[in-house]
């Protein structure tokens, strides 16, 4: 199996028409074609099915797909990582940031970070929670910024940056933004705004529920900036980590007997094995200021 095999692949996998996957791979039609029958020799099996001008992709076809892209993916990667090598250019690192954290203060981090370090260059991927060790092991990223880190993997090296408790987010103008914390009977009052992604969404389910208190969505959304704008325009409220606020116009209160927080952390594979960039930007990490 050679790499342009898996390339002319992808690009009739992403055309589905072998005039323009050859024009995409700089080929003729016919070399890419034989290229593609090769490659379903050495797999055992069909990847497109051909009906006349009409093609798809078979079963294999698209169970093999997502292997052959990250296999492409980390062949630009080696071929970056030469480049900044031999001819002394940026060296790149690619970190994931799991998307319920807030910007503001990674961003100003990163700001500090390529002022110390003018060579780097980085990529932000936005990720879920549970994609974070997957991608690591995978090869997929250098680092991620994420929220309670799991531990126990020594493959992996974690630094903790700060905690921050879950709050109740409401308009500024809010009857109940004047208290200096919020009641659970007062909670339950409310319309509610569910945030998808939370981490903290079962808990915080469980602990209402144990008190017979349930709370009944009246929006909910995978889109952090969609729900915390709701609850600025005074739609109701939501539970918010406290520095996770991206819109103007959210006062944060505690929520009695409510005690909830998370760790937010950058991970990345442990050992002198990793980038010097990474180390570099590992140790910025650790003496960072997150105030």
């Amino acid at each position: 199996m050679e790499l342009n095999q898996i390339r002319y692949f992808l690009n009739l996998a992403d055309t589905l028409n072998f005039t323009e996957a050859a024009m995409r791979s700089g080929v003729s039609q016919p070399t890419l074609t034989r290229a593609i029958q090769r490659l379903e020799q050495e797999l055992g099996g069909t990847l497109v099915y051909r009906d006349g001008k009409d093609s798809r992709l078979t079963t294999l076809g698209r169970d093999i797909r997502s292997e052959f892209a990250a296999i492409a993916d980390r062949e630009q990667r080696v071929r970056a990582i030469s480049l900044n090598r031999v001819r002394g250019r940026r060296e790149t690192l690619t970190l994931g940031i799991v998307n319920t954290i807030a910007p503001a203060l990674i961003t100003e981090f990163l700001k500090h970070a390529l002022r110390q370090m003018p060579m780097l260059e980085l990529v932000l991927q936005p990720i879920t929670r549970d994609e974070g060790m997957e991608r690591l092991l995978g090869g997929q990223i250098d680092g991620c910024f994420c929220t309670d880190p799991a531990a126990g993997n020594t493959k992996i090296a974690t630094v903790e940056m700060f905690r921050e408790r879950l709050l109740l987010a409401m308009a500024h103008g809010h009857s109940l933004a004047s208290q200096a914390s919020v009641s659970l009977v007062e909670l339950s009052e409310q319309p509610y705004l569910d945030r998808l992604q939370c981490e903290f969404r079962t808990r915080v389910q469980n602990h209402l529920n144990e008190r017979a208190i349930f709370m009944i969505p009246r929006l909910r959304s995978e889109r952090e900036d969609l729900i915390q704008q709701a609850v600025a325009s005074g739609a109701g409220v939501c539970m918010l980590p406290e520095r996770s606020a991206i819109v103007e116009g959210l006062t944060l209160r505690p929520v009695d007997t409510l005690d909830l927080s998370r760790t937010v952390a950058f991970q990345s594979i442990s050992g002198s094995g990793t980038a010097t960039a990474l180390r570099q930007l590992r140790v910025l990490i650790e003496r960072y200021v997150w105030s």
